[in-house]
């Protein structure tokens, strides 16, 4: 396996800048994604003093859950959930095709169910071995709640003088369907000598924005504009932002959901993430912003760059955000959607298959 490239410069933003000082915060912001489209928050904890606390305790717990035994996270699988809400086993997901070498949980938040796409909402499974997971993750994801609408709130200002085309998104107009933000707890363990593992394919998230907890393993890979992959080095308490294809609709290309990858782990112990994707709710309409709705100075910007990615353009554009979220999540977890739904009831999602190399054309 070739070496890894080398780090690339990622800006480091200051979230209590965002709160104390939203102007120098919105402009720091407009050029971290129109030049990178990854950043670092750093400074949470000026802003949420129990940060630091709670980001080690869902580390903490998040630990213990995989250390359980084989049968007690079972006991919690995805399969049983037609919400897709669970624990998916080591190879079940499939990204960019593959299957990764990871091993996630995934709650949710607890919302009510209905039919195909609004079937995403619904209970969560945690599991009752150990008690202490499901309030710190609770806890964990509350504060990510808090930090995204910040950063929605920056990010409309940065695009647009009518801020409120880009913030209403994330409002939900019905109670009963809430913003389908979700999180992963995500385990990858090490390559076993002689496999050159998987990881986790190319690929550009779907949902609104992605905030990152990351442990000191490294791993994760960020497509450059010109097509060069390079390396995200951790920061002990900083997230490591991205926005999805959500935001890249709506603000018609000028901010674009960035190609990532995991490359699979070398070192000895296992690496853990905790993703958190902050999403609109399901039934959102997607209607991009006109060119003359930007502030005028990002068309210019966005035309000057160039976009080189493994992931087809548009992968997951829809004028409902509920159809891209279901394409998503059944093609990823194909276990699942071939349980409760299948062709014969559901012609919109369904999920993808790993083709053998000398099968591809």
């Amino acid at each position: 396996m070739s070496p890894p490239p080398e780090h690339d410069s990622f800006p480091t933003l200051s979230y209590a800048l965002a709160v104390s000082d939203p102007p120098t915060f919105i402009a720091q912001l407009q050029q971290a994604l129109l030049t990178k489209g990854f950043f670092y928050l750093a400074d949470i904890d000026a802003v949420e003093p129990d940060w630091n606390e709670q980001w080690d305790e869902a580390f903490r717990v998040s630990q213990e859950f995989f250390a359980l035994s084989l049968d007690d996270k079972m006991a919690i699988k995805q399969a049983n959930s037609r919400h897709f809400r669970g624990y998916s086993a080591l190879g079940v997901e499939i990204t960019a095709g593959k299957s990764p070498d990871s091993d996630p949980i995934v709650p949710y938040p607890p919302s009510p169910s209905e039919p195909i796409e609004w079937s995403l909402y619904g209970p969560n499974q945690y599991p009752s071995q150990l008690p202490s997971f499901e309030p710190a993750i609770k806890t964990y994801r509350s504060t990510c709640e808090r930090i995204s609408e910040v950063l929605v709130e920056r990010m409309a200002e940065s695009l647009t003088p009518h801020k409120e085309l880009f913030k209403s998104l994330f409002t939900p107009e019905d109670e009963t369907k809430p913003c389908f933000s979700r999180m992963k707890v995500v385990q990858y363990p090490p390559v076993k000598p002689g496999d050159p593992g998987l990881g986790v394919g190319a690929h550009k998230d779907g949902g609104g924005i992605t905030l990152l907890a990351q442990d000191n393993t490294g791993g994760l890979q960020v497509q450059r504009w010109d097509g060069e992959w390079v390396g995200v080095e951790p920061k002990p308490y900083a997230l490591v932002i991205n926005v999805g294809q959500v935001i890249e609709r709506m603000s018609a290309g000028t901010y674009a959901a960035t190609t990532h990858r995991v490359l699979p782990t070398l070192s000895p112990s296992p690496r853990l993430s905790i993703p958190f994707f902050f999403c609109p709710p399901l039934p959102t309409l997607l209607t991009p912003l006109l060119p003359s709705q930007l502030h005028p100075t990002l068309q210019t910007a966005k035309d000057s760059r160039t976009e080189i990615s493994e992931v087809k353009k548009a992968d997951l554009h829809e004028e409902v955000f509920g159809r891209a979220a279901w394409r998503g999540m059944t093609r990823s977890h194909g276990e699942v959607w071939d349980k409760f739904y299948g062709r014969d009831v559901d012609s919109l999602g369904g999920p993808e298959f790993v083709v053998p190399l000398h099968e591809s054309s």
